[in-house]
């Protein structure tokens, strides 16, 4: 009998410890994953052009900067350093009147972990040259448009290339060819091989039809 109760105490399966300080029926699941918003719309051109009143023969160059923005692609902010700065005209339409400034857009990637769920790693922000730059960022843009280097002694120059956004905004693609950058207004860019992007900022529902900044930028430094 001792030994029939030897091997039957063999026989039984040892039990695992669990630890004083757990349950034994608690269960850590991982976080579940953040769903991915869907894509905004993309910038509708068309109806932009209409509240413009672009024609071929129309004086505001708010229209020629929408007609190369939809012949444009995505625009993705790659530099070989990972941080650009674009640099370029920029036209404020008020009420059909039209204010030239230039405009400085900066981008630079980031990791993954830095953003939402199906925004892209890019961080980006822009904000107008200072008026009391404007002869020298004339000068700044003949040598971007004619892919010139620019004088890095011109304050201007200067000015777009210290520049970062007090306020770091994300980027997401539409459901266009557009990127959306996300701010208090709407802002679409594009991209045209090989350095020039294209930013839409239409203004508010409230202000008159067709308002907003229309600029066309040229990578300045990378």
């Amino acid at each position: 009998m001792a030994s029939l109760a030897a091997s039957c105490s063999k026989s039984e399966p040892k039990k695992l410890a669990v630890p004083s300080n757990v349950a034994s029926s608690e269960v850590v699941l991982p976080p579940a994953p953040q769903p991915i918003p869907a894509a905004p719309r993309d910038l509708d051109v068309a109806a932009l052009e209409r509240d413009l009143g672009c024609t071929k023969t129309s004086p505001l160059k708010a229209c020629g900067i929408l007609k190369e923005f939809a012949q444009a692609q995505r625009f993705t902010a790659k530099t070989p350093s990972g941080e650009g700065r674009w640099i370029g005209n920029a036209f404020s339409v008020e009420k059909k009147v039209e204010t030239a400034r230039h405009l400085v857009l900066w981008a630079k990637t980031v990791p993954l972990s830095q953003v939402g769920p199906g925004d892209l790693p890019v961080k980006a922000g822009f904000d107008f040259i200072p008026d009391g730059l404007k002869m020298q960022s004339e000068k700044l843009m003949r040598a971007l448009v004619r892919s010139a280097d620019p004088p890095e002694s011109n304050p201007a120059y200067q000015f777009a290339k210290a520049f970062v956004p007090p306020t770091l905004r994300t980027l997401t693609n539409t459901a266009g060819p557009s990127v959306h950058l996300t701010s208090e207004q709407s802002v679409y860019l594009r991209f045209a091989p090989p350095r020039k992007v294209y930013l839409v900022n239409p203004a508010p529902s409230t202000a008159a039809a067709g308002d907003g900044v229309y600029a066309e930028l040229w990578l300045g430094d990378w």
